[in-house]
């Protein structure tokens, strides 16, 4: 004979599971927004510690913050070991010189020179070098939607080019428009090692060993430099480059498409950062971009849309994988 509770107990059952379910929706849209807003203030933030900070100090001072905080987060873990493993370190170390010390490096020196208007475009070539390393590596031929859609970026991009002296010096717009093959070059190194190792493992081995490379390289460069840290502005930029941009800025894109749809999470962030981007350069930087940088981005943005609805069916990508390769521009 059946229970006359029953039927309430599943009604209950079903309605916690809504719950649970409308929660976690409403703490991934709220991570969507929050590493759209992130991933728009890194160029900004970054042009204004390379105009106004030396540039070894920011770069040190910055991954040395965002190195701190992900250590402790890996200590209460138990993930600290991996470090030195000897399976996985020299793979993570690999992984910290592509993703973290030349990427680092190659957007300090590039703005320096380039403001932050012409850098956001300059970043929108991260899906060429994506289908270029899926080429390489993994033997995969574009579809002919990925040509087209890869054509319409570097046509947005070379339409800017042209209008005048927005990318010069070229050495310098050169140095931030190969960054996002640094990315990629991680992006192909971390597939062999996440999973096992989580996304926080990875993205802390990323700062600990760029840190150490870059806190080096500051010593022997011009110890000297340490002086800047007593200016209340420097040492602000670093606190919020390494703890809000690196820190925040991953685990905010991890916790969104951890809780959405991958597609539908990177149609909202993809087109999202460069628009707030060039919002926040006229807010910030008094920069004004051109009637021909507005109409550049907007066909750059339009092919990455294009080529992240492009992709073959018939060759599904783990979430991971394909949210590394994707990533807004973050560390």
């Amino acid at each position: 004979m059946k229970s006359p509770d029953r039927p309430a107990a599943h009604d209950n059952a079903a309605g916690v599971d809504q719950s649970r379910a409308t929660h976690a929706f409403t703490v991934g849209i709220v991570n969507v927004i929050a590493t759209t807003i992130i991933a728009a203030v890194q160029p900004v933030i970054m042009r204004y510690g390379a105009a106004h900070l030396d540039p070894m100090l920011y770069c040190a001072g910055s991954m040395t913050v965002a190195a701190a905080i992900l250590a402790v987060v890996m200590w209460r873990k138990g993930e600290l070991g991996a470090l030195i493993d000897r399976t996985w370190m020299p793979r993570l170390i690999a992984l910290s010189m592509a993703g973290s010390v030349a990427t680092s490096l190659a957007l300090i020196f590039g703005l320096r020179r380039i403001d932050a208007v012409a850098g956001v475009i300059l970043l929108q070539s991260e899906p060429l070098y994506s289908v270029m390393l899926a080429m390489i590596f993994l033997g995969e031929r574009p579809s002919p939607r990925q040509m087209a859609a890869t054509a319409a970026i570097l046509l947005g991009i070379g339409s800017v080019y042209t209008a005048g002296r927005a990318f010069a010096p070229l050495y310098a717009a050169g140095l931030i428009f190969v960054t996002p093959l640094f990315w990629q070059v991680s992006h192909v190194i971390s597939l062999g090692v996440m999973p096992p190792l989580s996304e926080t493992c990875v993205t802390g081995a990323r700062c600990i060993f760029a840190a150490i490379v870059l806190g080096a390289m500051l010593l022997i460069g011009d110890v000297r430099a340490l002086a800047g840290l007593a200016d209340p502005r420097a040492l602000a930029a670093i606190l919020f480059t390494g703890g809000f941009v690196y820190v925040l800025g991953s685990l905010t894109w991890y916790g969104a498409i951890r809780r959405l749809s991958l597609a539908w999470t990177t149609a909202v962030v993809i087109p999202g950062v460069p628009m707030l981007s060039f919002g926040f350069a006229m807010i910030f930087l008094g920069e004004r971009p051109s009637a021909r940088e507005v109409a550049g981005i907007a066909v750059a943005v339009a092919g990455i849309i294009f080529l992240l609805f492009g992709a073959d069916a018939r060759r599904p990508a783990r979430d991971t994988e394909l949210a590394e390769s994707i990533h807004p521009p973050l560390t």
